[in-house]
């Protein structure tokens, strides 16, 4: 029931309760859900997890090179922390940068270090992937999706330092860089167009809880053209697109959607409001849930805010209920119990809405 259900909202189509999706990073609780240590078997106690709460969909992307990978040839340093954020899943982090001006960063090609298969070799790469993917989580549904749309290349491997003085430094040059790495972009979409995906997630970080890093019309100039060319390559198969960013994409959610977004990934940063009513006929909103609320607020701060994104966004068939980001262990387990009780209290379609 729950692919069906996810498959209903993708489509716009009303089920028996509002759908969800949500990234539980939670050690306590996963073990306490699936009753299976994730540090021992991190894949077998999600699986058991996302049933166990009739969750619908599955957050998923895969790229076949990583900027980290590169950087690391680089001789960049990493570390893992392993109780930062996750015991079971722990967290990576960047040491260092070796950047040393703007014209490391400007004259950078990805081509010159990076081995580029072809677009058939890649589709059946893909296809592996989330064939393998699709048949641990039998119950929901496995989206396609890239964590490189197009500006978190530069982003990843530089730095936001880098790429904000490389963009304003140069800005013909910085096109050129952006244009090389959304080649690799392009050969990846193309590929996954070649799969059997129904839905695909587009991930660019593209501003922070204020913001879009660069102006609305330096998104125009660069980075909305490669949005609307990549997505095409998927819609063209009928697969749903459904853009996603941290922070808050409100000020460009109209270009976005412009650009060709089926749907779109938010955080709680973003204007829930505004977006149900002008997207939530036409398009899927994930998302809205407050991860503040969450860890640090009562029991009745949870239920409130779980009326509060049903009250104005459930009413609406692409619909999914979701913490925005993920869920880490230091969420009160307290807590989390109460949200995945109130979404299935007060998520039934029969109510579309929140009591007051």
């Amino acid at each position: 029931m729950c692919y069906e259900r996810a498959l209903s909202a993708i489509y716009l189509e009303e089920a028996d309760r509002i759908a969800q999706m949500e990234v539980i990073h939670h050690t306590e609780f996963v073990a306490k859900i699936s009753g299976i240590d994730p540090k021992r078997n991190p894949s077998e106690a999600l699986r058991r997890t996302y049933d166990r709460l009739d969750l619908d969909m599955i957050w998923f992307t895969h790229d076949f090179i990583h900027p980290w990978h590169i950087a690391k040839k680089m001789g960049e340093r990493f570390i893992t922390t392993p109780h930062s954020w996750s015991k079971f899943l722990p967290t990576i982090w960047r040491v260092t940068y070796t950047i040393n001006s703007v014209e490391d960063v400007l004259e950078f090609n990805p081509f010159e270090v990076v081995d580029i298969p072809s677009v058939d070799e890649l589709a059946e790469y893909f296809n592996q992937v989330h064939d393998k993917a699709q048949s641990l989580f039998k119950n929901q549904l496995v989206p396609g999706g890239t964590y490189l749309t197009c500006f978190m290349w530069p982003l990843m491997l530089f730095g936001l330092k880098w790429v904000v003085k490389a963009a304003f430094y140069d800005p013909r040059r910085f096109k050129r860089l952006i244009d090389r790495f959304a080649q690799i972009s392009l050969l990846q979409f193309r590929a996954w167009a070649k799969t059997d995906i129904k839905v695909f997630i587009s991930h660019d970080d593209i501003c922070s809880t204020q913001g879009p890093f660069f102006s609305p019309r330096w998104f125009k100039q660069y980075i909305f053209p490669w949005y609307e060319r990549l997505w095409k390559e998927l819609k063209s198969k009928g697969i749903v697109v459904l853009f996603c960013s941290d922070g808050n994409i409100t000020p460009i959610i109209d270009e976005v959607a412009k650009a060709g977004a089926d749907g779109f990934i938010i955080e709680e940063c973003c204007d829930l409001e505004y977006i149900a009513e002008r997207y939530g006929n036409d398009k899927v909103i994930i998302g809205g849930v407050d991860i503040g609320v969450i860890t640090y607020g009562s029991i009745m701060d949870v239920i409130n805010e779980v009326k509060r994104c049903i009250r104005v966004a459930g009413p609406y068939p692409g619909y999914f209920i979701n913490i925005s980001g993920s869920i880490p262990d230091n969420v009160p387990l307290s807590n989390l119990e109460v949200y995945f009780r109130a979404c299935k209290r007060y998520g039934l379609r029969i109510r579309h809405s929140a009591p007051p």
